[in-house]
Order: C-alpha cells, then sequence, then structure tokens
C-alpha cells in the first residue's frame, strides 16, 4: 500500500525567505507549487498581482488560490515516486483549511519568520516591478497580508525556522527540516 506524501505548506510575510526556501527544497528534488505563479498565471497582464489576489478572494472565497492549487498538486501526486510536496505562499486561515481537509494529518505547515528591517533590505534588492521601494508602503503590503490573515497562519504553523542571518544559516535549517520530514 502506497504511504501518501507528505503536503508541506509555506508561509511567511514579504521577503521573510518563502522563495529563497523554496528554491532549497527544490534543489533537493522536491517538487515546489508556488501560489503566487497561480495568481500570475490567471492574473490579466493589467492587473497588479496583489489585486487580482484580492478580487479572486472577494469572488471565489478566501480559499481561492488554494482551490486553483489542487488540480496541478493532484497531477504531481499521480508520480507514485514522491514523497513530500511543498506550496509556497499560504496566507490565510481558509487556505490552511482547505489543504488540511484536502490532506488531512499529511498536511504540515512551516512558517519562514524575519525581522522587519531585513525583510526591507532583501525588498530593495529584488528587480520586480511589483516592489515597494519605501518602508510605508512595505508596511502597507504587510497590512494587506495582515488582513488576509497571514499573522494567523503563521501564529499556527507546526514549524517555525527563524531567518535572521546568513543565506547559508537559512539553507542548513531548511534541509534539516526537510529531512526531519522525508
Amino acid at each position: 500500500m502506497r504511504r501518501y506524501p507528505k503536503i508541506v505548506g509555506i508561509t511567511g510575510l514579504p521577503a521573510s525567505g518563502k522563495t529563497e526556501g523554496s528554491k532549497i527544497i527544490e534543489d533537493m528534488g522536491i517538487p515546489i507549487i508556488r501560489m503566487g505563479d497561480v495568481v500570475r498565471k490567471d492574473a490579466p497582464r493589467t492587473e497588479e498581482i496583489g489585486r487580482f489576489a484580492d478580487l479572486l478572494r472577494e469572488k471565489e472565497g478566501m480559499d481561492a488560490i488554494a482551490k486553483r492549487s489542487l488540480p496541478r498538486i493532484k497531477e504531481i501526486l499521480k508520480d507514485r515516486a514522491i514523497n513530500i510536496i511543498m506550496i509556497e505562499g499560504i496566507r490565510n486561515l481558509e487556505e490552511v483549511k482547505f489543504f488540511k481537509s484536502s490532506f488531512s494529518d499529511n498536511f504540515i505547515l512551516i512558517a519562514i519568520e524575519s525581522p522587519d528591517r531585513i525583510r526591507f533590505k532583501r525588498v530593495l534588492k529584488r528587480k520586480r516591478e511589483d516592489i515597494t521601494r519605501d518602508f510605508e508602503s512595505f508596511k502597507r503590503r504587510d497590512t494587506r497580508e495582515m488582513n488576509w490573515g497571514i499573522d494567523r497562519v503563521i501564529e499556527m504553523a507546526d514549524i517555525k525556522i527563524k531567518n535572521d542571518s546568513s543565506l547559508e544559516d537559512l539553507k542548513k535549517k531548511v534541509r534539516d527540516v526537510v529531512e526531519m520530514l522525508v
């Protein structure tokens, strides 16, 4: 009988290290579903991604993006050799509830946490168009995420990874957690 794979959700505020953590995990050969990519794929070219995500949640419910990611997860699960899948970018309680109801005890939530000033410095280094360049705008983005409930999601995480030093330190922490889960 096949052991059901672990479905591991990754959450955290913007620039906390979710994407870097996901790259580390991907380098370990583990498939990743990026919820932001699910939104980007469906967003009209003229629409700002955050605003489009808000509209999706208003129209289809707070778990809309989680539901839209499920077909891709199921596709990956067809590969019987897969024993763990990562979902990057869980932002609200309804998404957590959706994944828990879909995968029960096989769903594990990891939060990557990082201090505000460190996160802001990381944002300034990014070369993306949707990036805020001043601390007030950065904090407004945090507020939008808090309005979605990400603070409660981070609080309820099964595992928390503190990302307040080097990339090498994050790599070690992430690898240790993944090896524990596999």
